[in-house]
């Protein structure tokens, strides 16, 4: 009787699982972007502000973040599903807290970009997102520097776009 009674919770630990997976909980474990895009061509970012450069490291920073996070291919334009077109419209930097001698103590660095991704099979926009907006801060005494920070900006805007390219619910 013992061995059956532990049959039966074993059976249970290993079935329950499974049948609480399937009851529509809100969680799934398949991914978020649109089944019928398995690939994307991701030209430079046009860039509208008077910082030069900086269009090349978010582009970077967002092939990063799609290879990291999702199951889509990078490929070359003739080859894709779909394309990701990006455009930097602001890069600010805000000064947080200055010391007694006017020195930078915490500043921010805040990206702002506008998106559309087309699928390219039938030319009609997947998604179109205006004005994605991430800020990074730094802190001087931990030598910190805008460099760092713009980085950091670029990889949470990046996320954001993920973010962004899954389906809604």
């Amino acid at each position: 009787m013992p061995a059956n009674i532990f049959r039966y919770f074993a059976c249970l630990a290993v079935l329950l699982p499974v049948v609480i997976s399937d009851m529509g909980c809100g969680y799934s474990s398949r991914s978020l972007l649109r089944s019928n895009v398995r690939s994307v061509y991701i030209p430079i970012f046009d860039n509208n502000t008077f910082r030069r450069g900086y269009e090349f490291d978010l582009t970077r920073a967002v092939r990063d973040q799609i290879l990291l996070r999702t199951r889509l291919h990078i490929v070359d334009k003739d080859e894709a599903d779909s394309i990701l077109f990006g455009k930097i419209t602001s890069f600010e930097e805000n000064v947080l807290i200055e010391n007694s001698n006017d020195n930078i103590v915490e500043s921010r660095a805040s990206v702002a970009i506008d998106i559309r991704w087309v699928d390219r099979r039938t030319g009609r926009s997947i998604i179109e997102r205006k004005n994605i907006r991430k800020p990074a801060e730094f802190i001087v005494l931990r030598n910190e520097t805008l460099t760092s920070s713009r980085t950091e900006a670029f990889v949470n805007v990046a996320r954001g776009i993920v973010d962004a390219m899954e389906e809604d619910w």
